[in-house]
């Protein structure tokens, strides 16, 4: 056999190569990234327990406020795409730059956006929802903002730390942070001693004061526990001020504006239920934990490939650049895909895991079947999308998201609810409906940036 003839086994020893490294980063990236949800989910479970009432409050409250988590994560991209890439070609020295310029954006980022949302209760009454409502939701809001700062020095620590393929950190910061949350929850909400029952207000100050603890655990690590902190330039601050951190805004503002239309079709789908009343609310605050919590497995899938196809573009590796995309889809699409068949077996069981309130179990779980639709598409959109960031493309993805999101979602929301009356049901209609068209148009989009030179 010569030495040009292809060995029959190559092809099997590097797809098992990739899978190993895909699923070696992506694990403790999926366990943080779950485990940021978890909280979230945590609360619901919370109040769900709390009452129907106490429960729609949050969800109201959290339609602004995730959106604006999205967006940030979004606007600080940057940091671990340029991690990465320094990451891969080996220019160590230029990553602790990255990370403090990331903190710094990162901080003004998140008191900037912290004071817009202590105002929101104009924007909820116009939208339509009742003035009690908007009133709580408003307060319960403006509680929840308190944790943007501090969630903004997560994202970039953690993000930082998975670009350099140290995620194990954060996975157990995380790890924490959900116990932390659960014993802040429980006397905040319900009361305890001298502690008055505050409800979802309660939850939110829960939130805030967990968010403050993960941000300064993480900074401490990376700053004063990392054995090559100096190596990798994380010891003292860069120089060069605001003009020197261009580029990790530049990349970031296209994926910003990405994930703030993606998270804010999201908000007004909320607002949109908001107007079939505050039980509509809680059955959705409910509903959609079974979308987040499997799509924040795909979501660490999805950052363990966009870090795998950015070191790949570093040391120009075509052929390892196409393998880590579509591996890193294949395995979410076998995740979600796996927690779709779940909930078509055993749906009332599983709404019961988030509450008690036997109105919100018999409304929820005649839909949570189209919400294993949206999985089997939504997990896979956001896969390609990162792994189009991570080739560098940003402004292309974004158009995506546009089209799919607000000119395909929203309109088809609004319509199927109200005109063809399928209630709630058919928001999640809409929602699979626009990630099915997300999918396709990532993963062609893919294809075509995959073939560019290096």
């Amino acid at each position: 056999m010569s030495h040009s003839t292809p060995q029959p086994t190559g092809l099997d020893l590097s797809l098992r190569h990739h899978v190993v490294r895909t699923l070696t980063l992506a694990a403790p990236v999926v366990v943080t990234r779950v485990g940021m949800m978890t909280m979230a989910s945590v609360d619901v479970i919370v109040l769900g327990r709390a009452g129907a009432d106490a429960l729609a409050d949050y969800v109201l409250a959290t339609a602004l406020y995730e959106g604006l988590i999205a967006t940030m994560a979004g606007l600080l991209l940057g940091v671990p795409v340029l991690a990465a890439k320094a990451f891969g070609a080996g220019e160590f020295r230029t990553l602790g730059p990255i990370w403090w310029r990331g903190l710094l954006y990162g901080l003004l980022l998140g008191t900037g956006l912290c004071g817009l949302l202590q105002f929101t209760e104009p924007l909820f009454l116009w939208a339509g929802q009742p003035a009690d409502m908007a009133a709580r939701g408003s307060a319960v809001t403006g509680m929840l903002a308190c944790a943007l700062p501090s969630l903004a020095l997560v994202i970039v620590s953690s993000s930082f730390l998975e670009a350099i393929n140290r995620p194990s950190v954060g996975t157990m910061a995380v790890l924490l942070a959900n116990l932390a949350n659960l014993a802040l929850n429980i006397p905040l909400v319900f009361g305890w001693g001298p502690i008055p029952a505050l409800g979802a207000i309660g939850c939110a100050l829960a939130t805030a004061l967990n968010s403050a603890f993960l941000a300064a655990g993480l900074f401490l690590y990376i700053r004063y526990g990392l054995r090559d902190r100096a190596a990798l330039g994380v010891v003292g601050q860069p120089s060069g001020g605001w003009a020197a951190a261009t580029a990790v805004r530049r990349i970031g503002y296209a994926a910003g504006l990405s994930y703030g239309m993606e998270a804010g079709s999201f908000s007004v789908i909320t607002l949109v239920v908001g107007l079939l009343g505050p039980l509509a609310l809680a059955m959705h605050g409910v509903l959609f934990q079974f979308i987040a919590l499997p799509f924040m497995v795909a979501f660490g899938i999805a950052a363990a490939t966009q870090v795998r196809v950015g070191n790949a573009w570093g040391r120009g590796d075509p052929r390892g650049l196409w393998l880590a995309s579509w591996i890193g889809l294949a395995l979410a699409s076998l995740i979600t895909g796996a927690a779709a068949v779940l909930y078509l077996l055993i749906p009332e069981s599983l709404v019961g895991l988030f509450t008690t309130d036997a109105s919100v179990i018999a409304g929820a779980t005649p839909i949570l079947g189209w919400t294993a639709l949206v999985l089997m598409f939504d997990g896979g959109q956001t896969v390609m999308n990162h792994a189009c960031r991570g080739r560098g493309d940003t402004w292309v993805p974004t158009s995506f998201h546009l089209v799919s999101y607000w000119v395909i979602m929203i309109p088809l929301a609004v319509w199927l609810t109200f005109p063809v009356g399928q209630g709630l049901a058919g928001i999640y209609q809409a929602i699979a409906l626009a990630s099915m068209a997300s999918l396709m148009a990532m993963a062609l989009r893919f294809t075509v940036i995959a073939r560019r030179p290096l």
